[in-house]
């Protein structure tokens, strides 16, 4: 006997709420990489220590990330730089300096491609490892984290990450300095920074470089100690 199941106008109106909440549900865990929906990330110190750690994205840059080491030198600070590949190979004497200047280089893939997110694992794990290869070659020193392109995680990244084994970095405090000026930038750090922060950072604006100075300065006279990362969290 077939049956014939008629769903009313209040059932398909439930069913497509449902619907479109899972799936903003799933974006916004792909989105934010702090709710370590696909995989589990590193975002934040420990709220208990005084301590912040300063990291830069998206370098070498010939320019600009020069300039930066030049303010973290005066200032006798260590950063980490998550690094592109391909841009590695056009600046590796930027990379050498930023490895023997004592900071930490993670991986930040090897194109930083708009399109990274629909890369398979496979591709994923061959940006991720033709990068690491290239920081060996130019440092001598492994590469054992990595931070994804544009913050954004996915299954598929997932699969990649199980395979290479790095730590996955995310952040907890995102500056905006790609897209606002000195003075906002300067304005949330004073209003929103916490003991523990991974702050993120650009090494590839010269407005990052315009207000780094001043940013130091911010966080040292809320009574935050800038470290390195791998004293602020566990890098395994």
């Amino acid at each position: 006997m077939l049956t014939i199941i008629v769903f009313g106008t209040a059932d398909i109106l439930l069913f497509s709420l449902v619907a479109i909440l899972y799936i903003s549900l799933l974006a916004l865990g792909s989105a934010r990489i702090q709710m370590n929906f696909y995989l589990k990330s590193v975002n934040r110190g420990s709220p208990d220590e005084s301590k912040v750690a300063l990291t830069f994205d998206d370098g070498p840059d010939e320019k600009t990330t020069s300039e930066i080491l030049d303010i973290l030198e005066k200032h006798q600070i260590k950063a980490t730089f998550f690094c592109i590949g391909n841009k590695i190979e056009e600046n590796k004497d930027i990379l050498k300096r930023i490895s023997d200047n004592g900071h930490i280089i993670g991986n930040h893939s090897w194109s930083h491609a708009f399109f990274f997110d629909f890369f398979t694992p496979g591709k994923m794990i061959l940006e991720i490892n033709k990068t690491d290869a290239i920081i060996e070659k130019v440092t001598g020193k492994y590469v054992n984290i990595f931070r994804p392109p544009y913050g954004v995680t996915n299954p598929f990244l997932s699969k990649a990450i199980k395979k290479t084994r790095h730590t996955v970095i995310g952040w907890s405090l995102r500056t905006l300095d790609t897209t606002q000026e000195s003075e906002k930038v300067l304005e949330k750090l004073e209003k929103q920074l916490k003991n523990g922060d991974i702050i993120l950072l650009h090494d590839t604006q010269q407005e990052t470089v315009r207000l780094l100075d001043n940013a130091i300065m911010v966080i040292k006279n809320k009574g935050l100690e800038i470290v390195r990362l791998d004293e602020l969290i566990s890098i395994n």
